[in-house]
């Protein structure tokens, strides 16, 4: 009796161990596959178009989704859970397809052609030394200014923006309405468009024997349940640039991103995207991080997370090399800078 109960007890090890394993294992498989019906849910909505609701914003950080598809993806295996292992890898290779172009880089070394820089004054609010010092040390072009107020005009010509860049197309307005258009090369034919929440801006800038038609735009941005303005912006953005010939560039404060179905329509013109064309990744913009805001994101957010500030181009002959983004203070969004060269 004493040796089958020495028996019993040496048996209860590896028991216990064995069923410890299943336990890990069946709450890794449940885990894996809640965190596959997490990731499911922008995916899809990136993939039908559908962006009712939360699902515009979800799309936004599809980015950050991509990263996230690791969760599952370990966990299935961990589980040995291999359906679960193959739906999670056929959604990364998904993701990944999609992320791709802006890490393939168009060639293009001749030399430079044009700068343009969009960026957010916050409801008239940023640094207006900032903005002038970063015309001025970027050799830009072309600037879009957007949410650009009366008494923010005012600043900025104070602080010397026409000395550096001459030409202006400037439409200010309360709060995020108004947009401003400055270059260094002589402005015609600047009109305010009709249709839009906020300032849209058509303009002619000259480029030696050429024109190149600018179109600075801030369509409205998605609510969290309501996407009725931001809806309609989009589409009159869309028929404005499917109706412009010759070269075109757009700027401003999209309020969208490459995943979203409307920036997708506006591709679908041929326009390309600068940081596709450069090759330099995801250029998050939004939200700027702890610089001294008026308002905007907790102090952990350091870094932005989404690119909805943009530089598209159209039949220019140029092609994006290059695109930054700057840290402003006193606005909840960096600076884009892109810089095109001859091919």
């Amino acid at each position: 009796m004493g040796e089958q109960g020495v028996d019993t007890r040496e048996g209860s090890g590896p028991s216990a161990l064995s069923s410890l394993g299943r336990g890990l294992t069946a709450i890794a498989r449940v885990l894996a596959f809640l965190a596959l019906l997490a990731v499911l849910v922008p995916v899809t909505a990136r993939l039908t178009g559908i962006e009712a609701g939360p699902l515009a914003v979800l799309v936004s950080l599809m980015p950050w989704v991509t990263l996230a598809v690791a969760v599952p993806l370990t966990l299935a295996l961990l589980a040995r859970a291999w359906v679960l292992l193959g739906v999670s890898v056929a959604v990364a290779a998904l993701c990944l397809w999609w992320i791709a172009p802006v890490y393939v880089a168009t060639s293009a070394d001749g030399d430079v052609a044009l700068r343009v820089a969009t960026f957010s004054l916050a409801n008239g609010q940023a640094d207006a030394e900032a903005v002038v010092e970063l015309a001025r040390e970027s050799d830009l072009d072309v600037l879009v200014l957007t949410e650009l107020t009366p008494h923010a005009l005012e600043r900025l010509e104070e602080a010397g923006l026409a000395e550096v860049m001459p030409y202006s197309a400037a439409y200010p307005g309360d709060w995020k309405f108004g947009t401003g258009l400055w270059s260094t090369r002589p402005i015609t034919e600047a009109e305010s468009l009709p249709g839009f929440t906020a300032q849209a801006i058509r303009a002619q800038v000259g480029t030696g024997d050429a024109r190149l038609t600018v179109v600075a735009a801030h369509p409205e941005s998605p609510g969290v349940i309501d996407h009725a303005d931001w809806d309609a912006d989009l589409a009159a953005l869309v028929d404005v640039l499917a109706a412009q010939e010759g070269p075109v560039v757009v700027a401003g404060d999209l309020n969208t991103t490459r995943d979203h179905a409307g920036f997708r329509g506006i591709e679908a013109l041929g326009y390309a995207d600068a940081s596709d064309q450069a090759g330099m990744g995801v250029n998050a913009t939004y939200p700027n991080g702890p610089m001294g805001l008026h308002h905007g994101p907790p102090m952990w957010l350091s870094q932005p997370l989404v690119a909805i500030d943009h530089v598209l181009a159209r039949d220019t002959g140029m092609v994006a090399a290059e695109v930054v983004t700057v840290a402003m203070p006193w606005s909840d969004h960096r600076a884009l800078v892109a810089t095109y060269r001859w091919p």
